[in-house]
C-alpha cells in the first residue's frame, strides 16, 4: 500500500537512505582502504582526503618524506608479490561458470519434470528435495569427504565441481518449478498441437518464458559458488586447485605479519566480478523474483 502521509513518506525514504547508506559503506570502506598505505590504515587514515607520509628517495639518493594521499602500491604489491592469485582466479571464475551452467541445465530439465509431468511419488520426491534444503551443508561433511575419496575426486577441480552443483541444484529445481507452473497451460497445448515434442516445449516454450527466473537462479548460483569458502577449503589441499575465498586466507602464510592495504587490494579484486555480474543483470534478477520465482 502506497505511503501517502507527507511526512511518513519522509520518514520512510530518509529510513531507507540510512539502511542503504549503512549497507555500502562497508564496500566504500574496502575500496578506499585499498588505495592507501597500510601505516595511513592503521591509524585510521582510509579515505582519500586524509594524507599521510611516506619516505621516497630522491635523484640524490637521499631519503625524503613525501605526503600522498593515495597509492597504488598495495595493487602493484598484488600483481608483482602475491604467489598464486591468477590461479587463484581461473580456478574460482572456472567454477563459477561452469558449475552455475551445469547446475542451470540439470535443475532446469528436473523442474520441467516436477512441474508438468504426473508421475507416482512425484510430490514425494519434491517433498524430499525441498527437506534437504533445510539441512545445512556441514552436516553432510563428513559423508562428502568420505565420497570424495572413494571417487578420486578429492584435492581436484573436478570433484570441487561436482559438489558445487549438486549443492546448488535444488535451489534451482524449486525457483525454476514455480515459474514453469505459472506459464499457461494453453500455450503448452497449442505448441503439442502444433506439433511439438516435449523437449520442443522446454526449449522453444518454457524456456525463453522462463528466463528471468533462469537469470535469477543464476545470480544466486554464481554468487554461491564464487563466494565459497568452506568446501573449498576442506577438499582441497593443493595450490593448484585453491578457490579464491581460500587463497585469500593463505596470504598471512605468505607474507608472515598481514600487510592489510595488499589484503583490501585482494579483496576489492575478488568481489569486483561479482558485482559487474549483478549490474548486468540486475534487471532480470528482480524480474524473476517479483514474477513469483520464489513462491512457494
Amino acid at each position: 500500500m502506497a505511503v501517502r502521509n507527507p511526512i511518513s513518506r519522509t520518514v520512510l525514504w530518509l529510513s531507507l537512505l540510512g539502511v542503504g547508506i549503512l549497507s555500502i559503506l562497508p564496500f566504500v570502506w574496502v575500496i578506499a582502504a585499498s588505495f592507501k598505505d597500510e601505516k595511513a590504515i592503521r591509524k585510521d587514515g582510509v579515505w582519500p582526503w586524509q594524507s599521510y607520509q611516506v619516505q621516497r628517495t630522491a635523484p640524490s639518493g637521499e631519503s625524503v618524506g613525501v605526503t600522498e594521499h593515495v597509492t597504488l602500491s598495495n595493487y602493484r604489491q598484488v600483481a608483482t608479490k602475491v604467489t598464486g592469485l591468477s590461479t587463484y582466479y581461473v580456478n574460482t571464475v572456472y567454477l563459477a561458470v561452469a558449475g552455475t551452467f551445469l547446475s542451470l541445465l540439470v535443475g532446469t530439465l528436473a523442474a520441467y519434470g516436477f512441474a508438468r509431468f504426473r508421475f507416482r511419488g512425484n510430490m514425494l520426491l519434491y517433498g524430499l528435495f525441498l527437506f534437504t534444503i533445510m539441512i545445512p551443508g556441514e552436516v553432510t561433511l563428513i559423508g562428502r569427504f568420505e565420497l570424495m575419496v572413494r571417487l578420486h575426486l578429492l584435492d581436484t577441480i573436478t570433484g570441487l565441481l561436482a559438489a558445487y552443483v549438486a549443492g546448488n541444484l535444488l535451489l534451482v529445481i524449486f525457483i525454476m518449478r514455480n515459474v514453469f507452473e505459472s506459464i499457461p497451460q494453453d500455450l503448452l497445448d497449442a505448441a503439442m498441437i502444433d506439433g511439438a515434442s516435449s523437449w520442443q516445449v522446454f526449449w522453444e516454450v518454457m524456456i525463453p518464458m522462463g528466463r528471468n527466473g533462469l537469470a535469477a537462479c543464476g545470480i544466486l548460483t554464481f554468487l554461491s559458488i564464487w563466494n565459497e569458502f568452506f568446501f573449498a577449503l576442506t577438499f582441497t589441499f593443493r595450490a593448484e586447485t585453491r578457490t579464491l575465498p581460500v587463497g585469500i586466507t593463505m596470504l598471512r602464510s605468505q607474507w608472515g605479519v598481514m600487510d592489510v592495504g595488499v589484503l583490501f587490494a585482494t579483496v576489492l579484486l575478488s568481489f569486483l566480478p561479482i558485482v559487474i555480474v549483478f549490474i548486468l543483470l540486475q534487471r532480470y534478477f528482480v524480474r524473476g523474483l517479483s514474477a513469483g520465482a520464489l513462491k512457494a
